[in-house]
């Protein structure tokens, strides 16, 4: 008995203490529970918190409706349903825009279409159309871009006469396209006409080809459908010519559609039983891109420097999302079609007696880093502004650009330069504006009795070359040789005067250096009226590179800086010709596809003026005035 009693107390203290144990448990598993709970609670809070940054703004919590309110709205609507209200009518009732808290009758008792709170025709809270068509950002919202229909008639139906003939049917192309103010969707509308075969019993008038009824059809603009917002013209109803072409602020404010019938060959078979107009061509094949499009946008960038991220944040606000991609690929296809042009451009410039050149640096993206690459300049005063890009700065670059020419180039004394003179090819002219830089450095460290009487000298001489600048060359250098050349020989007298006391190291001294080592190509424009002192020009062109190069850093490769070279090229062109660049390039690119490749110089804007007026003379060139066709119904931006 006592063995047992051990026992069974042994047993009973060993259940005591696994008693003991559970209860232990128990308080640890309640105590996780609490801190469970507890985290589960700060994790709401943090993802709570994490949906107000993601928000972006505190202003847009206090928008939400809160559960009450959403509760209070489902009584009443099962109250209206007990009622026997139908669900139709309660539909028909304006809703309340989110974000704006409802009163609290309102809420429980609802509102009906009569006894809405309006202030709008058709029962609108003008306060939430407002907001509603607002971005969160306080910006308007995206509108619907305007529409604008052309009607093209073929040529053989304009030559017979629209009587002769039934419109069947059309057929719609649809491209955007751009208007001073925003982008449009134009669409080309091209009829379908069947010739009509007169009856035995009308009464006709005999033609070459067909027999003209004495009852005429209406015109095709009144049987084709109407488009519900859209604006529908006729090329040939309202084709228009500008005023003044050739000046910059030209007579379309509100922009024009250009349209181009180049020639084609005359088919020797009969004519078809369903006549319909050729598709006007576009500048670049099976894309959804106008030519004034593609104008606005090289122009807002080589031009007011805007890169393609700020460009595809504006059309995001004006309603018309276009990424920054598009625009890239549109600019690689348009500019290799603007190429040819820029070439045929630089080998007449070559042409000229004298160019200017200079090069400055730009960034290509490469895999890893930024490559380097470097954009000339070729300025043939009066013709062109032209740029080149190359991968490299050497003499096999400079005799590529410019090899064989044998008048005079006025450019610096960089010794890359050094392969294009010489007996049988150019002569060198010094720039007087690079002379003067190692002098004012001199004078502003200190060094100004070392380098006044240089900078005192090159003054005067630009003076008196703004007193010249107005006469013709011949006179220019009778002038020169008269007034300029005393002041030259005298200066380049004190530099062989001063070499010997200069010091090794000064800043004065390199400037007798510059001086001596180009005494004769900065005496060249002694010799011809019509070479400048200074190469100040190449220098104000290659700021469009520089200013360009600080917005769109880089160039996606060597090819995209190849074209965008050659659109910059004919924007700069533009400008010294006083020619609109956008409304040039707008030109140029839609008569550019199907323009001969030996002819390409006669799209440059030296040529361009008397080029487009033969073809407005011979019909093949067209325009529709938006402004005067549309009376500027165009619009943009709602409300």
């Amino acid at each position: 008995m006592a063995s047992r009693m051990a026992d069974l107390t042994k047993l009973v203290l060993e259940l005591q203490s696994r008693l003991t144990h559970l209860e232990g448990v128990e308080r640890r598993a309640a105590g996780l529970e609490r801190e469970v709970d507890r985290l589960q609670a700060e994790n709401d809070k943090l993802v709570a918190r994490v949906r107000e940054l993601e928000i972006g703004f505190r202003r847009f919590v206090s928008e939400r409706v809160p559960p009450e309110q959403l509760k209070l709205a489902l009584e009443a609507n099962s109250l209206v349903a007990n009622s026997g209200v139908e669900a139709d009518s309660a539909a028909e009732a304006p809703a309340p825009e989110t974000g704006v808290e409802p009163a609290p009758v309102p809420a429980i008792a609802p509102q009906t279409t009569a006894d809405a709170p309006a202030s709008g025709s058709d029962g609108s809270d003008p306060k939430a159309e407002r907001q509603k068509n607002r971005h969160n950002h306080g910006r308007r919202r995206k509108t619907t871009v305007p529409k604008l229909i052309v009607e093209i008639v073929p040529l053989e139906v304009q030559r017979l006469g629209m009587a002769n003939f039934e419109r069947i049917g059309h057929e719609d192309s649809s491209t955007l396209g751009h208007r001073r103010g925003g982008t449009i969707e134009l669409v080309t509308r091209r009829g379908k006409y069947v010739p009509i075969v007169p009856s035995s019993k009308a009464t006709t008038v005999a033609t070459d080809d067909l027999q003209v009824p004495a009852a005429l059809p209406p015109p095709p603009d009144a049987t084709a459908p109407k488009s519900e917002g859209a604006v529908v013209v006729v090329l040939h109803e309202v084709a228009s010519v500008p005023a003044d072409p050739a000046s910059k602020s030209n007579p379309f404010v509100d922009g024009a559609i250009v349209y181009y019938t180049p020639k084609l060959p005359v088919a020797g078979s009969a004519a078809p039983p369903v006549l319909i107009a050729p598709v006007p061509e576009r500048p670049i094949h099976g894309g959804l891109v106008d030519a004034s499009l593609l104008a606005h946008l090289f122009v807002h960038k080589f031009d007011y420097h805007t890169p393609y991220y700020r460009q595809e944040i504006e059309a995001h606000r004006r309603g018309c999302p276009n990424s920054r991609t598009n625009m890239v690929r549109w600019q690689f296809e348009a500019g290799g079609l603007l190429m040819s042009i820029a070439d045929a451009a630089w080998k007449d410039a070559l042409q000229r007696s004298w160019i200017g050149t200079d090069a400055t640096g730009t960034a290509i993206r490469a895999k890893h880093k930024l490559k380097h690459g470097h954009v000339f300049v070729l300025v043939a005063p009066g013709d062109s502004v032209l740029f080149r890009y190359s991968d490299k700065y050497d003499h096999d670059t400079m005799r590529e650009l410019f090899g064989g020419y044998q008048g005079t180039v006025v450019a610096d004394a960089s010794s890359v330069n050094n392969i294009l003179f010489g007996p049988g090819k150019a002569r060198e002219a010094g720039c007087w504006s690079h002379a003067r830089k190692p002098f004012v450095k001199a004078f502003e460290a200190g060094e100004k009795g070392q380098s006044a009487f240089a900078l005192k000298t090159i003054q005067d001489l630009f003076r008196l070359e703004e007193k010249l600048a107005l006469l013709t060359p011949e006179a220019r250098l009778e002038a020169r040789l008269r007034q300029s050349a005393p002041l030259v020989d005298a200066l380049l007298a004190w530099v062989d005067e001063q070499w010997p006391k200069a010091h090794d190291g000064s800043l004065a001294r390199q400037g007798l250096v510059y001086l001596r080592n180009q005494r004769e190509a900065l005496r060249e424009f002694l010799r011809d009226g019509e070479i400048p002192m200074d190469n100040n020009a190449c220098e104000r062109a290659l700021r469009r590179i520089v200013k360009g190069r600080r917005n769109w850093l880089s160039h996606g490769s060597a090819d995209h800086a190849a074209r965008a070279c050659a659109i910059s090229s004919l924007i700069a062109s533009c400008e010294l010709h006083g020619i609109d660049p956008e409304f040039y390039l707008q030109e140029v690119l839609t008569v550019a596809p199907s323009w001969p490749a030996n002819r390409a110089i006669e799209l440059a804007p030296k040529h361009w003026i008397d080029t487009r007026q033969r073809l407005i003379a011979e019909g093949h060139l067209s325009y529709i005035d938006l402004a005067r066709a549309t009376g500027s119904r165009l619009t943009f931006r709602a409300g």
